[in-house]
């Protein structure tokens, strides 16, 4: 069973209502700065990821730690990234958006500085779990806030962007952490702790962001609504216009976001292929970056910091294709043809005979490449899939999902790496990601040019 696909484009059909005025309405700087500040919990998040890749060998003898409590270092953080999205989710779904933007970054800066101090394993374990709640929370905030803000025209760009955000905090990690090598026994502490200082920064610019004026309909301050439209956006919009929007929006609904309600209006399916298709991207990928190094060593790379920083340029790079051709190509062809990609890269790494460090080096950049340039739309179909009262909920369920996957595949592959070796651990990979492709094939809908209102009812 497949989600409807449409080819037409109706950005160039007349909308009624305020779904005219917010889909349609020109690029502005008030938009860029909101894309901008939404950026803050992802780039925490993967210099939160790429930092650890950099400590844990400073960390394993300082801590003590075995083959056990090294998976659990690594994958704390994502079973905390789990819990945040499936709990804060319909919270921020019912409470707002504004307020937990604020208060998830305010909780990622105190766990962060935190991590300086801990003497047992078992307490930065405990802390990256605290820390990942709130990159946890992030997700569905950031991404139903952005999407209910800027018009269609950016949404795509806008929601790959966050990805990309990601990334760049992932590769900012490694050059961090090469420069905090220096700082003697306590370097990893300083590392950690390192991650609070852009939390802080983005923390302080969230400060003026307005609430969602699409999720004020929805609960009914329309007057509200209309004050954030007519003051950020410089445009009126009427309470029939707002409330138009509400009704096609929610579709029978209560309006109060919660699990129940997700499965009651129908939208099974699209979490469904949601928590699929993120779970198959982020299984492999998340494993091989948290134990990337010593994954290069394995197959005779030398210098494996500057293979790494290399790579992960590269996927930097992939993710900026991503955001450029989201509009151009529509979200179907960049899914499956991403998965195709990757598949590929690591069917070869698990089965070519790799005497040259240069290949090896080289298919790991391809992995990466083509994975980051499909990883945008882990934030672009989710927030597009569900309605505004529903939104948080959904990109919740599917964040979490996708760290159940992540989670346990961090978590796995150092004692699955012992057991089969890497080029059978990679192969698990390669399982993983064909049946990736197959979910994209089979339910993966088209949403590019639709407004909101209608991308979440092609169900």
């Amino acid at each position: 069973m497949s989600l409807p696909r449409t080819s037409r484009d109706p950005s160039r059909e007349p909308l009624a209502g305020s779904a005219a005025t917010l889909d349609n309405a020109p690029v502005t700087a008030f938009h860029r700065r909101m894309v901008a500040v939404a950026m803050g919990g992802p780039f925490c998040d993967g210099y939160l990821l790429g930092i650890m890749g950099v400590a844990l060998s400073l960390i394993t003898p300082a801590l003590d730690l075995d083959t056990m409590w090294t998976g659990l270092v690594a994958a704390s953080v994502l079973v905390g990234v789990f819990l945040g999205g499936v709990v804060f989710g319909p919270i921020t779904d019912r409470v707002g958006r504004h307020l937990m933007y604020v208060l998830n970054l305010v909780a990622f800066v105190i766990g962060s500085a935190l991590q300086f101090f801990v003497t047992e394993a078992w307490q930065l374990v405990v802390l990256r779990l605290f820390i990942g709640i709130a990159i946890g929370a992030d997700y569905p905030i950031a991404s139903a806030l952005t999407t209910e803000l800027v018009p269609r025209r950016m949404r795509g760009p806008a929601l790959s962007g966050l990805v990309l955000a990601w990334w760049v905090g992932y590769g900012v990690s490694f050059w961090g952490g090469w420069l905090l090598l220096g700082t003697g026994d306590d370097a990893w502490r300083w590392m950690l702790a390192s991650g609070a200082v852009p939390a802080v920064l983005f923390l302080l610019l969230r400060a003026g962001v307005p609430e969602s004026p699409r999720w004020l309909a929805s609960r009914g301050r329309v007057e509200e609504a209309r004050e954030v439209v007519r003051r950020h956006l410089g445009q009126e919009v009427s309470a029939e216009e707002l409330l138009a929007e509400v009704r096609q929006d929610r579709r029978g609904g209560s309006g109060l976001g919660n699990l129940a309600e997700i499965f009651r209006r129908g939208y099974g399916i699209p979490v469904l292929f949601c928590s699929l298709f993120w779970i198959c991207q982020v299984a492999p990928a998340f494993a091989v970056r948290s134990f990337q190094p010593q994954m290069l060593e394995s197959f005779g790379v030398t210098g494996t910091f500057g293979a790494s920083a290399l790579i992960t340029t590269l996927a930097v790079a992939g993710t900026g294709l991503g955001l450029v051709v989201v509009n151009r190509i529509g979200r179907r062809p960049l899914l499956i043809g991403s998965f195709l990609c990757v598949n590929v890269s690591l069917i070869a790494l698990t089965v070519l005979p790799l005497h040259y460090a240069a290949l090896v080096v080289a298919l790991f950049a391809a992995f990466q490449f083509f994975e980051a340039a499909g990883s945008g739309l882990q934030f672009v179909y989710p927030s597009e899939l569900f309605p505004t009262d529903l939104r948080a909920t959904g990109v919740g369920i599917a964040t979490a999902m996708s760290r159940v996957g992540s989670a346990s595949s961090t978590f796995l592959l150092p004692m699955a790496t012992a057991d089969l070796g890497v080029r059978g651990t990679l192969a698990i990979g390669v399982a993983i990601t064909l049946i990736g492709l197959v979910v994209s094939v089979v339910l993966a809908p088209e949403t590019k040019n639709l407004g909101l209102a209608e991308a979440s009812s092609r169900t």
